[in-house]
């Protein structure tokens, strides 16, 4: 359902740079925001391998320009502080220091984003289930859902919804069975799902997160 209120962000990361080292991208880097409470997920697969480079999920909290990732740990758990800028293109230059995943030290970086508003607040739904095991967001056509299975391994996986509104997966864990993901529900079958409340789904309980507002 459209209006004129932003309900999502889809965030695409175009280049990443470790200083002093020139800037690439390695990965597919897409992060979903929720407008009104700052959750997001976030998932980043190597292109040229396909295995995850990272995947972590909360809430954005922003005092002043700093940026703060407050995590829940069964997940996984990233300290994160950056400030934010527009460039002249429209795209954001995010710069400054979180742990590098090849090194495991603090490291200053400089990322280059493209952001798009999602305004169908129909399209927008965070949820995690009870144990905080698993998350899974949409912002429009983009869908993720990730987290740790009983054997504590480590799963995530990233999908596309195509113009014939049939969700296809870009990426995903080798652990990760495609065709026996399940995608969040459509705005009409969840009217009556609540903020903050738990439901129960797909065969487990989970708490609402956000939704768009419509």
């Amino acid at each position: 359902m459209l209006n004129n209120i932003v309900s999502g962000y889809r965030s695409f990361r175009l280049s990443i740079r470790w200083l002093p080292e020139d800037p690439s991208e390695p990965t597919s880097t897409i992060v979903l925001t929720g407008a009104r409470t700052g959750i997001f997920v976030d998932t980043r697969f190597l292109r040229n391998s396909g295995d995850l480079d990272w995947a972590i999920a909360g809430y954005r909290t922003t005092d002043s320009s700093l940026v703060n990732r407050d995590l829940e740990t069964s997940v996984e758990e990233v300290e994160e502080k950056g400030t934010n800028s527009i460039l002249p293109d429209g795209t954001t230059l995010e710069v400054g220091e979180m742990i590098n995943p090849e090194t495991g030290k603090m490291t200053p970086f400089e990322e280059i984003w493209r952001d798009e508003e999602e305004m169908d607040a129909s399209s927008v739904l965070f949820i995690k289930n009870t144990l905080g095991t698993t998350w899974q967001g949409r912002v429009g056509n983009a869908q993720m859902g990730l987290g740790r299975g009983r054997d504590g391994a480590f799963w995530a996986w990233q999908a596309e919804k195509e113009a014939n509104s049939k969700w296809v997966v870009r990426y995903a864990t080798r652990n990760t069975d495609k065709e026996r993901i399940t995608y969040l529900p459509d705005y009409q079958e969840t009217v009556e799902w609540k903020e903050g409340t738990s439901v129960k789904w797909a065969g487990d309980m989970w708490v609402l997160l956000e939704r768009g507002r419509t």
